[in-house]
């Protein structure tokens, strides 16, 4: 057959899997390869290097030994359809055979002292919480066997009010980690918790009210960990306790600082809000409180709702699992997103605002619709 194209011919299937030794070849002067390497009668073949061309005895074994298993089926005599169907269908049914081995024999042996409150096939259930950067969330814990395997929100908590996000979920990864750390390590040396302990108790020993004692971790949220932390003040009060977030709330912080005199954080009630304006924030996935806040906007929306919907606008400068359930999305640059907060102000009747003109290319209609 020929390309419709170029006009040029095009060897099928059969052809190129045809070994060269299989071509009928003779001398010709005609191109000059009198005693050369052997030449086809049709001059209009494809080779795929010059090994082939050349028949090259190497080159051959190599190509006849690359499916040895059934290189029959690919020599030209039954290549049809129905033999390579025939061909994979026995071959999952071999695989499949593989799996169905049974497993290797294991001694059962009864406790010897029954565990309290563990009844062998049925899991127990157990009520803890998830510590974030700025809050909580109520977890139950689900541990067959003393094992856990599975984690779900706690209707009974206010932050959870049973659900879960993606991060709770995969918390329980965590505790089968094959790189989670195994034992305490002591400059760079594998040791003891007891040397460990130790060694911490011999250099508290030499300090006097703990000074040049230095403790860094991550946000502080557990009141269990915050009365620890109390406790060693109390007995080490020239200790420091250096708190560290890659991405924490410092700007939060520095702006309620700014505005109310003290660090506060804002806590929205989602079940009351008729219209939410969004200003560069993913409300839903908040580090505290979004997981509450995803099942307040949501129940407004419910078919058990029986006043108006709610709406959602979102204007932010990336985009947001906020922005993707919002009503309304206006993409802008974070230094927009500041002017149209500042001309929103005025037209609520915010006092202080001394730039009122919107960022270009806004239409009026969000500001009208919002205010």
């Amino acid at each position: 057959m020929t390309c419709p194209h170029k006009h040029l011919p095009i060897v099928t299937l059969e052809e190129r899997a045809m070994p060269t030794s299989a071509w009928a070849c003779e001398p010709s002067e005609e191109h000059g390869h009198v005693g050369g390497p052997p030449w086809p009668r049709n001059p209009n073949r494809f080779w795929r290097s010059l090994e082939e061309l050349g028949a090259d005895p190497a080159f051959e074994q190599r190509l006849a030994e690359e499916f040895p298993r059934h290189a029959s089926v690919w020599d030209g005599t039954n290549s049809d359809r129905r033999r390579f169907l025939q061909l994979m269908a026995a071959s999952m049914a071999l695989a499949g055979i593989e799996g169905c081995s049974s497993p290797p024999p294991e001694t059962i042996m009864p406790y010897v002292r029954q565990p309290e409150d563990i009844t062998q096939g049925l899991p127990l259930y157990f009520a803890t919480a998830m510590p974030r950067t700025e809050g909580a969330i109520g977890l139950v814990a689900t541990s067959p066997m003393g094992r856990p395997t599975k984690l779900e929100g706690n209707p009974r908590h206010p932050g959870s009010l049973g659900a879960t996000d993606a991060q709770a979920q995969a918390a329980i990864l965590t505790l089968y980690d094959p790189d989670r750390s195994q034992t305490a390590i002591r400059r760079g040396v594998i040791s003891t918790w007891g040397e460990v302990l130790g060694a911490i108790r011999d250099a508290l020993g030499q300090t006097q009210r703990g000074a040049g004692v230095r403790v860094l971790s991550g946000a502080v949220t557990s009141p269990t960990l915050a009365r620890q932390r109390e406790a060693l003040f109390a007995a080490l009060p020239e200790a420091r306790w250096h708190v560290y977030e890659p991405a924490g709330r410092d700007n939060a912080r520095q702006g309620a600082l700014d505005i109310f005199g003290q660090d506060v954080q804002p806590l929205y009630n989602f079940a009351n809000a008729d219209i939410v304006l969004a200003l560069d924030a993913d409300v839903f996935c908040d580090a505290g409180a979004g997981v509450r806040y995803s099942r307040d906007f949501m129940n407004r929306r419910g078919a058990e709702n029986q006043g108006a919907p709610n709406r959602l606008y979102a204007i932010e400068s990336t985009y947001t699992p906020t922005g993707a359930a919002a009503d309304h999305r206006l993409p802008l640059a974070p230094s927009q997103i500041e002017k149209f907060a500042q001309a929103l102000a005025n037209l609520l009747g915010v006092a202080g605002v001394t730039n009122a003109t919107p960022p270009s290319g806004v239409n009026e209609k969000w500001l009208a619709a919002l205010a």
